[in-house]
């Protein structure tokens, strides 16, 4: 049975299969998913091999940078083209070439400088890109930190994949209700009296038709939001809120600091608050996101 079937509940014995590799010697610490790089333009294959073996296990890794201070232009695009990512989404707050500056005031267009990823505030759980069309969903979330914030600004992480398997554990029907085409709903956007994007309405869990890869689309968000109603899927999120909110082995937690940068498969991922000094240097973070996946074209 191909592995694109694995996510699906009609392939139990394969499921099975995986989950028990997937689980066996998963890291325990966020040390455990760094990789130092000395030049993220020109990556050793040992630097490569590493990132992408983490990469493969937990859908994400750390990649630290030597001396960051000798990095005079952004490496995120040359670093992911190394590891097989280039489909670049172009989405509305990134520059020309879709780097997003997740910094106060960073917004490419002033439409999204209010918009909470380039203000101080608190992000709760999501993944990226959840408002984007079907055919054009984020498969791959990178970060770049060039100067952290004075205070906070911390990330928590979590693989997508073991979310599932959390929610596969407890009851098959909450993965049947969350592949839903029809379960989440992102209201429009507009603008004035100008519709400027519609509604996405999609699943949460979704497989990728070529690869058979896991893909989540979530938002904890409270508002603008639409969920279908049904009690499965309110009993399903919130399973899926208690275990993104509670103390767990696979919780990973820190904070990027200047030259250190995240490479995933678009996972869970949180934001702290922060504060900048007044008058002082803004906190500086760079994020890309792809429609491609790490390591798919290897």
């Amino acid at each position: 049975m191909p592995n694109r079937s694995i996510f699906t509940l009609d392939n139990e014995q394969a499921y099975q299969t995986w989950r028990e590799k997937k689980l066996a010697g998963y890291p325990q610490t966020l040390s455990d998913l760094i990789v130092e790089v000395q030049n993220p333009f020109e990556l050793s294959d040992q630097e490569r091999t590493a990132l992408l073996a983490i990469c493969a296990k937990t859908n994400m890794v750390i990649y630290a940078v030597k001396q960051p201070e000798l990095i005079t232009e952004n490496p995120l695009p040359a670093l992911l083209r190394q590891l097989g990512v280039t489909e670049i989404d172009r989405n509305l707050g990134a520059d020309t070439g879709g780097l997003s500056k997740l910094s106060p005031g960073g917004a490419a267009q002033a439409t999204f400088a209010d918009y909470i990823p380039y203000r101080q505030a608190q992000i709760g759980w999501h993944t990226d890109g959840y408002y984007n069309t079907a055919n054009n969903q984020v498969q791959t979330l990178a970060l770049y930190c060039e100067r952290s914030a004075h205070e906070g600004g911390e990330n928590a992480l979590i693989d997508h994949e073991i979310a599932y398997i959390h929610l596969r554990d407890q009851n098959p029907d909450f993965i049947r209700a969350l592949m839903d085409p029809e379960v989440m709903t992102i209201p429009a956007r507009m603008e004035g009296e100008r519709v400027a994007r519609p509604d996405r309405t999609g699943p949460v869990f979704s497989v990728d038709p070529d690869h058979g890869h896991l893909h989540m689309r979530y938002t904890a968000r409270t508002i603008s939001i639409r969920w279908k109603d049904s009690d499965l899927v309110r009993e399903a999120l919130a399973a899926l809120t208690h275990f993104l909110n509670h103390p767990s082995p696979y919780l990973f937690e820190g904070r990027l600091e200047a030259g250190l940068g995240l490479i995933s498969n678009n996972v869970l991922h949180t934001r702290g608050a922060f504060k900048d000094l007044d008058g002082g240097p803004k906190r500086v973070l760079y994020r890309l996101r792809c429609h491609d996946r790490v390591g798919v074209k290897i």
